[in-house]
């Protein structure tokens, strides 16, 4: 058997409910490999997963579907994918698609090889034959930062039976039947129309209906907040560090709201809230924690803003606090 053979041979093993695996109400029933692998994720036993991305994210491993995540930073887009695969145990690369990602990177390249004592050049298959040619979960994070050359070699594989010609090679690849492909956006190919995503750009109109499912994770609500932040910072499991936390989130819920509002030009993901609850424990002082996890990085025409939600939701004043600034 050759290694094309073996690898097509390396389909899904077992099968797993939606409802039995993520808790769910869903009928769906998901392929799925029954050992882990060299590049399967590791799991987050308390990561909390969101309904709908969630059934987005299986129904593109169970029905070969183009999935592409957008939504806000710091939401966990790309974790989503990556705790989706390791549940499934289904092989996943990440590639950060930026602006530095040639055409070369993602095709390949000839390179300098020694056979039998002699430097010989070999073309190197890049990240996309070979993710094609194998059962692995492709996602490309910051899908919208892509330059134009690299978007258009993509849209070739964007089709579930698409096959990816290699010119250089004088090559045509078939996919994998276990190749997936994934993405994760800030937009939805329209463009930055926020001036929060420098580097965004829109994305071939073309290319954005070969996605055949686009899903969105924001902000959670507020509860949802409070028990992702809770199952990491596990600290704060307790009755005066549920509200802490609670105050934490209510902090962040307060910076979204004045983005959305024009009124602020940074704001606090998840991510940063999760941060700084890990900070607070590490320095023992919560306002302390907030000023270096956020406050610092927020402009400083805005910085008293942004102590003025947290001096609402601790009922303490920042040195930052429009209270404390002295007029010359």
């Amino acid at each position: 058997m050759n290694k094309v053979d073996r690898d097509i041979a390396n389909l899904p093993d077992t099968t797993v409910s939606v409802k039995d695996k993520f808790g769910f109400e869903s009928k769906m029933v998901v392929p799925a490999y029954s050992v882990t692998s060299e590049h399967v994720p590791d799991i987050d036993p308390d990561y909390l997963f969101d309904k709908a991305t969630t059934l987005a994210i299986l129904a593109g491993f169970a029905y070969n579907r183009r999935v592409m995540v957008s939504g806000y930073h710091g939401t966990g887009k790309s974790t989503h994918i990556e705790q989706v695969a390791a549940r499934l145990n289904w092989p996943c690369v990440r590639v950060n698609l930026d602006s530095h990602v040639s055409r070369i990177d993602l095709v390949g390249k000839d390179a300098i090889v020694v056979k039998d004592g002699l430097q010989i050049t070999e073309f190197r298959d890049g990240i996309l034959p070979w993710a094609y040619q194998h059962n692995v979960a492709l996602c490309f994070d910051e899908y919208d930062a892509g330059r134009p050359d690299v978007m258009f070699v993509i849209q070739r594989v964007l089709e579930s039976s698409g096959r990816l010609t290699l010119l250089d090679q004088s090559r045509v690849i078939r996919p994998h039947p276990a190749f997936r492909l994934f993405s994760t956006a800030n937009t939805v190919g329209l463009g930055d129309t926020t001036g929060l995503y420098h580097g965004t750009q829109q994305i071939n109109q073309a290319q954005m209906d070969r996605w055949s499912i686009v899903t969105t994770l924001n902000y959670l609500p507020h509860d949802n907040e409070v028990n992702i932040v809770l199952a990491k910072a596990k600290h704060y499991r307790d009755g005066k560090g549920k509200d802490i936390v609670n105050k934490m989130v209510r902090v962040a819920d307060m910076t979204r709201s004045a983005f959305i509002n024009g009124d602020l030009s940074t704001v606090m993901s998840p991510r940063t809230v999760i941060t700084w609850a890990e900070n607070a424990e590490i320095f023992g002082n919560i306002g302390m924690a907030f000023r270096l996890t956020f406050l610092n990085k927020c402009d400083e025409l805005e910085r008293s803003v942004v102590a003025e939600f947290y001096q609402r939701a601790f009922g303490q004043d920042l040195p930052e606090s429009a209270a404390n600034v002295v007029l010359g």
